[in-house]
């Protein structure tokens, strides 16, 4: 059994810096793949799916216990919709709450910057690619 599930029978909700302070002071007696598989959550829960609150979503623990199975999921699918549903919650908040002057999304912010870019100067990412190939 993957040695991240011990975190969820200690506590109920489990946060990304208990994970981060077990890696840091428990990672000489992990086994390679167990480390992995926590670093690649965390990596998932902290650039990926972010939230305000630093929770890890249970459902990730599955995910990452079969590392193999990672390529089959469409991460970039799971990555814009968490994004776009924070920004349509957002919307509907502000437009309920006209006093309301901000609003915190959660999802990787980083996904505006690319599209944004990509809106600005479609034709330097073609460039680029063709660089690449």
């Amino acid at each position: 059994m993957f040695v991240g599930r011990n975190f969820l029978k200690k506590k109920k909700k489990l946060i990304v810096t208990i994970i981060y302070d077990y890696l840091l002071n428990q990672c000489e007696c992990l086994d390679v793949e167990d480390f992995c598989r926590l670093y690649i959550l965390l990596g998932i829960s902290e650039f990926l799916l972010p939230n305000r609150n630093g929770t890890v979503f249970v459902s990730l623990f599955k995910i990452v216990d079969d590392l193999t199975s990672l390529v089959k999921n469409n991460w970039g699918g799971v990555v814009y919709e968490y994004l776009v549903s924070s920004l349509c919650s957002a919307s509907v908040v502000l437009n309920k709450q006209l006093h309301r002057k901000h609003f915190h999304v959660v999802g990787c912010v980083y996904l505006l910057q690319v599209i944004h870019s990509n809106l600005l100067f479609p034709t330097f990412y073609v460039i680029a690619f063709c660089f690449v190939l």
